[in-house]
Formats: structure tokens, C-alpha cells, sequence
């Protein structure tokens, strides 16, 4: 029998014996938590069952199932019996309370079996390469050393924690020395979460060469390997030996790779001893421990994977650690071709490496808890941008979706205004609905998201609606109009020791600027209409060609170019009639309304004195909050 068949046999009979153990919990009127517990595990050997008769595990999943379901049963005391007889009334006390001693270590148990099982399930029990996304703080560098509990002995750690020193050599060891030198730091524990005691003058010294001796490791193996396999070779033709092509070594394998991705220096071991490097136009070397941190990571990186072991499960925890952007993505890609017969396990908090790994599993490290508890979650499928995604999952704080781009102001002044919420900005409104629905479906998911939308081109009927959806609407075309209020501007003429009158000069020149502007910003009004109701409306599908016709000519007849330009035409001359200030800074789409609170003022950099005056003075806050929509101010993202 296989080990498959003999644990599905096992199985078997923990459920018999469940079974009955079950029944001496009910004659003896056992604690019903404890009864609880027997159908927990019940349930978890049918789920086991069906698992492992459907899928071809390892043999270490196999044993690491069987060991937690074993250790389960031992506490259960009577299990072993096989029928009820040996109850009798004088001894029926006695048994309940001997097995009610086991709630506690059992309730301890199934927590492990779930956490184990749910783990090896949500990374598809490692049958793809598998990226765990996961701030810092989040367990990443602890998970790394646990993982390898669970792999087989192939499995290897590349730790984040790299002292990169290249040694020099005198010579080329012996290969089976540096063999089983590198396969013993293969298994090494790479966490380093130790410590060193002072007293009689301790220091880290050992610790140091432990990591700082990583390097020497890898690559004495590599040059020893070549030797070995250039040797043999040489003796081959020697005794007359027909191959005329030198075989390719792991290190010759390196040097290629580390060539491709540094375009301006060669690397090289023309002396089979040490490594050197030259620049593209000088013919002199230069020792490889000159290099950069960032070209020595990249060797060090080469010569774990080459040197991992066959069919094995490469653990990687910050992939990206001292690589450039330029060719982080390219180094990675290149390795997982190298090493196609193993599973790379990435724990990174960088987004866009998350990103890269396009054919990846991606699970996110929700939290955890000292010493060895996780809560994973798969990255669910979902119409939000996976980049953006990967980045919000892990915030702590409510989302707030807003039109803009990443350092705009309208961020900035967001990220004052509303601390408790993590600002998003994307590119239009339209993504920010889509958006806000899209990560409010998000299942397990401890936040929410809000949306912040101009409310200037959408009707009142449908900016009704999509407030149920946790999304509102402000009218403020630009938010640097937002600085132009009135008791914010006074407040800064104040701080520059100037009148607070000068103001209403300020104020004057705005709706000033509006009338002579009427019809250029009526005009772009309607403009930026037509684009809104084209990206949110469709034609409707026609099946013939009179169908098509009547649906473009029902879709265009919406657009009222006149109607629509008229009524804005009109808007703007009650505002300017009425000299109505706030009304004006909410619909003037106008950047160069600074430069007129910079002459009156006498400044030249209003816009960044403001955002300092927001951000440094928090009686400015009301000031400005007063434009949004109760439903986001009120929410203050918790």
C-alpha cells in the first residue's frame, strides 16, 4: 500500500473511533463542549478524506496531516476501547471527568489542525510559485523559518538579513567539503532572532561570521564545482575523449546571468580562484569586493538558486532588498527559468515585485501574533487594478477613493483634512464608483471603502443613489480653490501681517476674472459633459443595421450641446450678479486663480504656503472640511 492508501485507511478508523468515543461522551453526560469537539474533528477527517483522495500530495503534507490528526486523538482517552461495557455506574463520574481534563489541550489542538490545513489550502498546497504579501511587522521573516517545518527537506531559506562580504580565496577547496558546507547552511535556522549576552565582555562575534560566512559558502562551492567538472573533462580528452564543447558549470550559469543584467562592467574567473570585474571600455580588473551592495546581492541571489536543491522550494523573504528597480523584475524572471523544477515562495512587501509575478499564487498576511500565528487570506479576484489591490488590503484604515493622482494636491490636502482614512487617488470618477463597490465586496475584509466624486456633471437622481454605496459628491473643480476661502485667506493675510481687507480685493478679482472668462468656462463646461456622458453611457446593441442607426441617433439626441451651455451660461451670471463668493470657487475651473491671491498677498508661492498653513494649523481644518459632504467628514475613517 502506498502511504496515501495507508493514511486514508487511518482516517477510516479515527472516524470509528470518534464514532464511539462520541457515544461514552453522551452515556457518561459528558460537558457538551467536549461533543462539539469530537464533530469538529469528525468533520475535519471528512474534509481530510476527500481532500487527499483527490489531489496527489507529498509525502511530508501526508505526514504532517496524519501527525496533527494523531496527537488530536491522544486526547482522547477512551478511544482505544471498543465497545461501551467497561461504563458502570460506580465508575461513570470518574470517566467524564477524565475526559473533560481534555477540552482545553484538544480545543488547542484543533486550532493548530485548522490554522495547518487552512495554510497548505490557501497556498494550493504549493503546486505554483507564491507570492505573501505582508507589511512590515507582519511575520514574514518568521513565516520563512516556520515554512520549513512543513517542506521537505529541498526547501531553502534566503534570508533577508545578508552580511555581503566576498572573501578572497588562495585556492580551490575540495568540492565534497564545500558540498556538504552549503548543504548544511541550507537547513541552517536564517531568522537570526537571537541575541548575545555582554556579561564577560559577550559580543555578536559568532553571529557575524555566521551570516558574513554565507557568501564564502556559496561561492567556494561553485568554484570548487567547476574545477571538479573542468578536471574531468580535461582528463577525458587526455585519454582520448571525443567531446570537443566544454561543459557549463553553475558558476559559468552565474556569470552569464550577472552579465546580462550589469550591462556596464564583466564579471569574470579567468584564474578559476576569484572573481574580478572590469568596466566595458578599460581591459584592467578590478576585485569583485569592490562591488556595490546592490551588484553583490544580485551574485549572492544567483548562486543561492542555481545552488538550491533539485525539485526543492526556494524561500525568499524581500526579494527585493539592496536590487535596483531596473533589474529587479529581469533577475527574478531569469532565475525562475533557470529553475523551473522549483517552487519560489516570495514574502515581500513590495507591491510592484508583488505584481511581477504574474503566474504567481498571491496570499496576503493579514496579521500576526507572536510566536508562530498567522492569519493568510487569498488575494481574491476582483475588478480592481491587481497593483492597487495588493497596495490597500494592507492598510489598517478605512479607504477613501478621490479624483486625482498620486502627489497631486488634491491628495495632499486630503491626507491633512481626513488622517484616519488612507487616500486613493485614481483617475476619474467613474473609477472611483467602480472602485469604492468593488473593494466593499471584498470578503473577510476589516474596512471599507468611501468614494469622493465632483458632483458637477452628474444628476442629483444618481448622486442620491450611489450614496448607499458609501459614495458622495462636493462640488470644488479644483481643489486649490479650496485655499481661496474667505476665513482661510484671512488668516493668512494675518500671518504675513498684512489687512484682512485686502481680501475682499482677492475676492473682487476672482468673480472679476469669472465675468470676463463667462463664456470660455461655459464652453469647457459643456465639453467636459459631452466626455462625461460618453464614458458612462453605451449605445444600446442593435441587431441590424436599422436597429444601430435608431440607437446612435437615441444616444446622441442626450446630448443638448445648446440647452446645456445656456443653463450654464445662466448659472454663472446669477453668481456673478449676486457676487457670490463660495458659489464661484466651486464652479471656476480656473489653475491660475493663485497667481491673484499671490499679488495681493505679495507672495509668490501661495499654494505652498497654504498647504503648510492646512497642514500646521488645525484650526484651518474646519475651515476647508466645511466643502465635503457630511457623509465622509462625519465617518473620519473609522
Amino acid at each position: 500500500m502506498t502511504e496515501k492508501d495507508n493514511f486514508l485507511e487511518f482516517i477510516e478508523t479515527s472516524l470509528l473511533q470518534l464514532g464511539l468515543h462520541k457515544e461514552i461522551c453522551t452515556v457518561c453526560e459528558v460537558n457538551e463542549i467536549m461533543v462539539d469537539l469530537h464533530d469538529k474533528i469528525i468533520s475535519y477527517c471528512n474534509i481530510l478524506k476527500k481532500v487527499i483522495s483527490e489531489k496527489n500530495l507529498a509525502t511530508n503534507y501526508i505526514q504532517q496531516f496524519q501527525n496533527d490528526l494523531t496527537q488530536a486523538l491522544n486526547y482522547l482517552p477512551y478511544r482505544q476501547n471498543q465497545n461501551l461495557d467497561f461504563i458502570q455506574p460506580q465508575n461513570k463520574e470518574s470517566i467524564k471527568t477524565r475526559i473533560e481534563n481534555q477540552i482545553l489541550p484538544l480545543e488547542n489542538q484543533l486550532k493548530l489542525i485548522q490554522f495547518n490545513f487552512d495554510f497548505f489550502t490557501k497556498l494550493n498546497f504549493f503546486s505554483s510559485n507564491i507570492v505573501a504579501i505582508g507589511a512590515n511587522g507582519s511575520g514574514k521573516t518568521t513565516l520563512s523559518n516556520d515554512l520549513k517545518k512543513y517542506l521537505p527537506n529541498t526547501g531553502v531559506v534566503i534570508s533577508a538579513q545578508k552580511v555581503l562580504i566576498i572573501p578572497t580565496f588562495s585556492g580551490v577547496s575540495n568540492f565534497n567539503n564545500t558540498n556538504q558546507k552549503l548543504q548544511n547552511s541550507q537547513v541552517a535556522d536564517k531568522s537570526m532572532k537571537v541575541t548575545y549576552s555582554t556579561e564577560s565582555n559577550g559580543n555578536a562575534y559568532s553571529l557575524l561570521v555566521q551570516l558574513g560566512g554565507e557568501f564564502q559558502v556559496l561561492l567556494d562551492n561553485l568554484l570548487a564545482e567547476r574545477s571538479v567538472i573542468r578536471n574531468q573533462f580535461c582528463d577525458a580528452l587526455i585519454k582520448g575523449g571525443n567531446q570537443v564543447n566544454v561543459p557549463t558549470t553553475k558558476l559559468d550559469i552565474a556569470l552569464k546571468i550577472w552579465n546580462s543584467l550589469i550591462q556596464h562592467r564583466i564579471m569574470e574567473c579567468d584564474d578559476g580562484i576569484n572573481i574580478t570585474l572590469k568596466e566595458i571600455s578599460s581591459s584592467s580588473n578590478y576585485p569583485a569586493h569592490q562591488m556595490s551592495d546592490g551588484e553583490k546581492v544580485a551574485l549572492y541571489l544567483i548562486a543561492h538558486i542555481l545552488q538550491a536543491p533539485t525539485s526543492g522550494f526556494i524561500i525568499v523573504d524581500e526579494p527585493e532588498m539592496y536590487l535596483h528597480k531596473t533589474i529587479l523584475k529581469k533577475l527574478w524572471d531569469i532565475l525562475e527559468k533557470e529553475r523551473q523544477d522549483c517552487i519560489f515562495v516570495y514574502l515581500t512587501h513590495d507591491l510592484d515585485f508583488a505584481t511581477s509575478r504574474t503566474t504567481a499564487k498571491k496570499v496576503w498576511i493579514k496579521s500576526f501574533n507572536h510566536p508562530s500565528s498567522w492569519e493568510i487570506e487569498n488575494i481574491p479576484e476582483n475588478e480592481l487594478p491587481e497593483s492597487l489591490l495588493l497596495e490597500l488590503l494592507g492598510s489598517r484604515k478605512n479607504i477613501l477613493f478621490c479624483e486625482g493622482k498620486k502627489g497631486s494636491i488634491d491628495e495632499k490636502v486630503y491626507n491633512i483634512l481626513f488622517p484616519d482614512f488612507t487616500i486613493s487617488p485614481v483617475d476619474n470618477c467613474f473609477a472611483v464608483i467602480n472602485y469604492t463597490k468593488a473593494f466593499n465586496k471584498l470578503p473577510n475584509i476589516t474596512t471599507k471603502a468611501y468614494g469622493l466624486i465632483d458632483s458637477d456633471h452628474h444628476g442629483l437622481e444618481r448622486l442620491k443613489a450611489i450614496e448607499v454605496e458609501n459614495i458622495f459628491s462636493f462640488s470644488m473643480t479644483e481643489p486649490e480653490n479650496l485655499f481661496l476661502d474667505e476665513t482661510f485667506l484671512k488668516l493668512m493675510a494675518k500671518q504675513l501681517l498684512m489687512d484682512e481687507t485686502i481680501v475682499e480685493n482677492i475676492k473682487s478679482d476672482v468673480i472679476a476674472l469669472l465675468q470676463k472668462e463667462i463664456e470660455l468656462q461655459s464652453s469647457n463646461y459643456v465639453s467636459t459633459k459631452i466626455n462625461y456622458y460618453f464614458k458612462d453611457s453605451h449605445v444600446s446593441k442593435g441587431n441590424t443595421p436599422a436597429e444601430v442607426i435608431s440607437n446612435y441617433t437615441k444616444f446622441t439626441k442626450e446630448i443638448k450641446i445648446e440647452e446645456w451651455h445656456e443653463q450654464r451660461l445662466l448659472e454663472l451670471k446669477e453668481i456673478i450678479k449676486n457676487n457670490d463668493y463660495p458659489k464661484t470657487l466651486s464652479l471656476f475651473n480656473n489653475k491660475g486663480l493663485k497667481s491673484i491671491a499671490n499679488k495681493h498677498l505679495k507672495i509668490s508661492d501661495f499654494t505652498e504656503r497654504a498647504l503648510k498653513l492646512l497642514q500646521f494649523q488645525s484650526e484651518t481644518h474646519e475651515m476647508i472640511r466645511k466643502y465635503f459632504p457630511t457623509g465622509i467628514t462625519n465617518k473620519n475613517g473609522l
